[in-house]
């Protein structure tokens, strides 16, 4: 994990990220108000995480990224960290939903197979994500 908060994308790169992600919204977890507004780098690749409508949505570029999702949970603040584990968590691939994490919903075999669990892949969110890739 690098506190790049570019990531070494490029000005087109930024351009179509940032108009995928949401602005920041507050979220309540049990008594704790969540506001995330996070630019994070995974092995140089960027990592947006935002708190928009009672969920976690992390946005990263390229599905290489998905393995190491709960790593990037473990090194967010405390706070932050921990609610991932109580709240529903989107992750987005150029802008679509590729996999999701609810508390207390398993993994399924595909996720474990493919090293993405806790996370449940959303074949058709993969499938819109790489034709989408590809405009």
């Amino acid at each position: 994990m690098s506190g790049d908060p570019t990531g070494g994308r490029d000005e087109g790169e930024t351009a179509r990220s940032d108009r995928d992600v949401p602005p920041a919204e507050r979220i309540a977890v049990d008594d704790l108000r969540i506001e995330a507004d996070l630019d994070l780098a995974v092995d140089g690749d960027p990592v947006r995480v935002r708190s928009t409508g009672g969920r976690i949505d992390v946005f990263v570029r390229r599905f290489g990224v998905l393995p190491r999702i709960d790593e990037l949970r473990r090194a967010l603040p405390s706070p932050v960290g921990d609610a991932l584990e109580r709240v529903p968590v989107g992750v987005h691939v150029a802008g679509v939903e590729v996999a999701r994490v609810d508390p207390g919903v398993p993994s399924g075999p595909l996720s474990r197979l493919l090293g993405v669990a806790p996370a449940r892949v959303d074949l058709p969110g993969v499938a819109r994500a790489l034709l989408r890739r590809r405009e």
